[in-house]
């Protein structure tokens, strides 16, 4: 058997080792791979960039996915979240979706206590009740969404810890949409619609969005119009934010979703290389039949 008669017939079980390989490689082995990042998730971390430390408006986060799809939208929160808390931005974070809660505070969770282990001092520390406020899950979502423009706590008299929303000192100040510089809505579903319809129409309500690669289409002709200030979509978009961190030295770590990619990067350079290897191989016997 020649070289081109073996490039044909490639051992399945070589294939099947090399594609396992390259899934789990960079997740053992950090490296980086140049991406090309969107004007939409470029749009949203600028619009935040532009926000100034102890900005006395807030970032709302909408936090509404579920575990089903929470390799794609988690990073996004972890990304806004470690943005906002490194520039010193308060964050109001809150969900319509039943599921999301828990995923919502362990998000919190992790990047505050990455940030607290590094502090050393109290203004350098991220502190619940004056950087940040987690309000919890509401249902009604279109009566909340109005009645949010007239008062948060009206909506949330409570946060999710049982304490009262008027008495954390974040709250005192941000009544309604007035004190919030955007919200940002991490979702799969389409939650992103109502908000357009009634905080942004009748309020006036900067919006972004993070969304599931198969949501985001949907939502491209709001950015067009100026409807949505940014979108960060799927993965791949999670992966452009962690890199733009990376870039402007908010981390340094390579993010779970910039991982997630390069796992699918080398996949795809090995079907893609196998499809060459293959027709190479294929070619070449043909004509020496």
């Amino acid at each position: 058997m020649n070289l081109f008669q073996k490039l044909a017939k490639i051992d399945r079980r070589l294939i099947y080792l090399t594609l396992t390989v390259l899934v789990i490689l960079p997740f053992f082995v950090k490296f980086r791979i140049p991406q090309n990042i969107m004007p939409q998730t470029r749009k949203l971390f600028d619009f935040i960039e532009s926000l100034g430390s102890r900005e006395t408006k807030a970032v709302l986060i909408s936090i509404d996915y579920t575990p089903q799809t929470m390799p794609e939208c988690h990073p996004m929160a972890i990304s806004l979240l470690t943005h906002c808390f490194k520039k010193k931005i308060p964050v109001v974070g809150l969900s319509f979706d039943p599921q999301a809660p828990g995923l919502a505070i362990e998000a919190f969770n992790r990047v505050v206590n990455q940030i607290n282990a590094l502090a050393r001092t109290n203004a350098d520390s991220v502190i619940y009740g004056r950087d940040y406020v987690y309000l919890g899950w509401k249902s009604g979502r279109i009566a909340a969404l109005m009645e949010m423009g007239e008062k948060i706590s009206n909506v949330f008299p409570k946060d999710y810890y049982n304490n009262y929303t008027d008495s954390l000192p974040l709250m005192r100040r941000i009544k309604n949409y007035r004190d919030i510089s955007i919200a940002i809505i991490l979702a799969a579903a389409d939650y992103p619609q109502e908000w357009l319809m009634y905080a942004q129409a009748r309020y006036g309500l900067k919006l972004g969005a993070g969304l599931t690669a198969v949501m985001a289409p949907k939502y491209y002709p709001f950015l067009q119009t100026g409807q949505l200030s940014g979108m960060i979509s799927g993965m791949k978009g999670a992966a452009e934010y962690e890199n733009l961190l990376l870039n402007y030295g908010y981390t340094r770590e390579i993010g779970r979703a910039e991982t997630g990619m390069n796992s699918q990067t080398l996949i795809h350079l090995l079907i893609i290389s196998l499809i060459i290897i293959g027709n190479i191989g294929y070619i070449a016997t043909k004509k020496n039949d």
